[in-house]
């Protein structure tokens, strides 16, 4: 994943992990940097496609940036630490931020826009703070259609769980609330279980682990990310093979069964769904979200718009992928499966 590996631990180790430096001659009009924070880089895809897509699209401004991330999705100090440090440094004009908090950032997004730098927020939002604009996916919505897609999977009656992304970010909230009111509308649909999964496979691991010893009937997994999902799928193939071996040949077709749909659209979990180990996935849309907030960000370095031109929240968009349109919709993406 090249240097954009490395990690932002704190105030003190707060230096960039990929910076784009370009020639003063390429500098469109002199502009400051951007700095694109994304919640974290460890294990999380989708937050390495935001910061690509910002950083290409920076690149045909001729406008320098510097990617920063914090250690996890939960570590608002980091976050708070990194952008306290990009504002005493003076040398950027914007921020694209993907929030780890909805609420913690506050303050912090206050005092940046006091020291004029403009913030636009990508993927997850906050309830205060200075901000221009959130674009992101409408992800109550989306969880709400991946609920009916759900629930017409198992024709409207089994187990369900769901593996919920790390609490306290508004996405997480989002998308918990959007399935659990979707598939509420299903009467004969049971939600036996709604854990979290730190957003990452290895979450996705763990949690299903202690999802199938407490429910060993599912019908049906909800992953509110992709690389969850694909954690899931390991331990049921595991939990499968396991049953097989101890005879009992009924509990291990139980397992291979269970069925999982998927959120965000990584490129795993594309290939998931073509292979068959995901029946669908709700597939964002990053590039959309990094590119866009750089053109924001751009127009507002540039005195071209006000903050109050845009609206507080731009939605990304979404699309649900399945078996029947998985090529078409990454062909569509410039993904290769």
């Amino acid at each position: 994943m090249r240097s954009i590996c490395k990690i932002i631990v704190g105030l003190i180790a707060a230096v960039p992990l990929a910076a784009v430096t370009l020639p003063i001659s390429a500098r469109a009009e002199q502009l400051k940097k951007i700095a694109i924070l994304p919640k974290t880089l460890v294990n999380d895809v989708f937050q390495i496609r935001i910061v690509q897509a910002a950083e290409r699209e920076a690149r045909k401004y001729g406008i320098a940036t510097e990617s920063f991330a914090s250690r996890g999705h939960a570590a608002v100090e980091d976050q708070i630490n990194i952008i306290e440090t990009l504002i005493a440094r003076g040398d950027f004009g914007a921020l694209i931020i993907a929030a780890v908090d909805s609420k913690g950032l506050g303050n912090v997004l206050d005092k940046a826009a006091k020291a004029g730098l403009y913030v636009v927020l990508v993927d997850s939002g906050v309830e205060k703070g200075d901000y221009v604009t959130t674009i992101a996916t409408n992800n109550k919505a989306g969880a709400g259609s991946g609920a009916e897609f759900a629930a017409s999977l198992i024709n409207g009656k089994g187990n369900v769980a769901m593996l919920e992304g790390e609490p306290g970010g508004q996405t997480a909230a989002d998308r918990k609330s959007g399935f659990h009111e979707g598939i509420a509308k299903f009467p004969e649909i049971k939600l036996v279980a709604s854990i979290d999964g730190h957003w990452t496979e290895p979450g996705g691991l763990e949690a299903t682990e202690a999802l199938i010893a407490g429910h060993k009937d599912l019908d049906l997994i909800f992953a509110a990310s992709d690389m969850m999902g694909i954690g899931a799928r390991q331990v049921l193939e595991r939990a499968a093979q396991k049953a097989k071996e101890a005879g009992d040949n009924a509990q291990a077709e139980r397992f291979k069964a269970v069925k999982i749909v998927g959120f965000d659209g990584v490129t795993e979990g594309f290939k998931a769904v073509k292979d068959g180990s995901f029946s669908g996935t709700v597939a964002q849309m990053p590039e959309t979200m990094g590119t866009r907030a750089v053109d924001i960000a751009v127009q507002l370095m540039k005195g071209e718009k006000k903050a109050g031109d845009f609206p507080k929240f731009i939605d990304s968009g979404d699309t649900l992928v399945t078996k029947e349109n998985v090529d078409n919709v990454a062909n569509t993406l410039g993904l290769k499966l």
